[in-house]
């Protein structure tokens, strides 16, 4: 059936509508993700500016919402923005009809005459993908395969045959535990920090050329990603080699889907120093979320080869086993196809998505 519904940007207050859509669209993933000053935080409050969303109503009602948040990428040591899509959301009672690619070209045409930004970038689902590729000049530029570490084997088979969990079998001494495979690199000292200030700068100035194509980590981004929104319960280290700043990690813990894992958000630079000090630096991440109670742990680092992942005991989820394909995708200028177009140039971690 064809509804009578129009297209308008976002106005004060439209979030409240904004959210009820999220919850009938995505349900209770991440509920965090639910509340009012989350959404302030994510579309508001960002340091590289506020969100450019398009909203498809049908007497007052809000039944579509196509948004991008701004994103400062360091591009061949050139500072530049680009826009991350995020909370692509069409009610269910309003597919098909033309509202997905409506509303994104709105946006497209705002962003580039308002902003000068032509580069949109993010990680489509498998529902939105198509529409992506077929009808706005995206690229699929690859699919991250699921990666995970068993922490806790017999957990996540009980979780997988729906059965009830015992209790968790802790280590005692958990900080000694957490910490003891540090103690054969003498100088390297991992801590937790809850302020990324100055230092962090000067961290991001020495490594902001490891990738061709990078999202600026200063202080401000980085306050404002894992600081800004306590109850996404980010953990925070500053890993030292000799008292001085060397890089950071970035854990978080969550149920999902039944079960409760731990993620490496972030991890920065990569490598950290040398590939012995990162595999060290990996497995304090492991210990940490075992030590947490995790079953498995996951993390996305684009531009680590195989025999890394084997190292540090990342195991590939076969592709019929994945609930949730990582795939990347790109829209730019032609112009600037040999550069944004190969996926190596790109250093990502699931700390530059918008889910995790």
């Amino acid at each position: 059936m064809t509804r009578n519904w129009h297209m308008r940007p976002y106005r004060d207050g439209d979030e409240e509508q904004i959210l009820r859509l999220r919850q009938h669209v995505f349900g209770d993933l991440d509920p965090v993700r639910l509340s009012a000053p989350t959404w302030q935080w994510q579309f508001r409050r960002n340091p590289a500016g506020e969100a450019f969303c398009a909203l498809a109503e049908d007497h007052g009602r809000i039944v579509g919402q196509y948004a991008v948040i701004p994103t400062r990428f360091c591009v061949q040591g050139k500072e530049t923005r680009f826009a991350l899509s995020c909370d692509t959301m069409i009610h269910p009672d309003y597919r098909r009809q033309g509202l997905f690619s409506a509303l994104a070209r709105e946006v497209y045409r705002r962003i580039e005459s308002e902003a000068r930004i032509s580069t949109v970038w993010g990680f489509p689902n498998k529902a939105s993908l198509p529409g992506f590729t077929r009808h706005l000049n995206w690229r699929l530029l690859t699919v991250f395969p699921l990666r995970l570490a068993p922490l806790r084997p017999l957990a996540m088979l009980r979780t997988r045959l729906g059965l009830k969990k015992g209790a968790w079998n802790l280590p005692k001494g958990r900080e000694e535990y957490v910490a003891a495979v540090l103690e054969d690199i003498p100088g390297l000292q991992v801590e937790p920090v809850t302020c990324f200030d100055g230092e962090s700068d000067e961290l991001w100035k020495r490594c902001q050329g490891l990738a061709p194509v990078v999202q600026v980590r200063d202080a401000a981004y980085l306050n404002w990603r894992y600081r800004g929104v306590p109850g996404f319960g980010y953990r925070l280290f500053a890993v030292r080699f000799d008292g001085k700043l060397s890089g950071y990690l970035v854990i978080r813990t969550l149920k999902l889907m039944g079960h409760f894992f731990g993620v490496l958000t972030d991890l920065f630079p990569f490598p950290i120093r040398d590939p012995l000090i990162t595999r060290k630096l990996f497995r304090f991440a492991r210990n940490y979320c075992r030590a947490e109670g995790a079953e498995f742990m996951t993390c996305l680092l684009s531009r680590a080869d195989p025999s890394f992942f084997k190292a540090v005991g990342l195991r590939t989820v076969p592709a019929f086993m994945n609930p949730r394909k990582w795939s990347f995708g790109v829209r730019y200028a032609p112009r600037d196809a040999g550069l944004l177009g190969v996926p190596g140039n790109w250093h990502l971690t699931y700390g530059d998505t918008d889910i995790v």
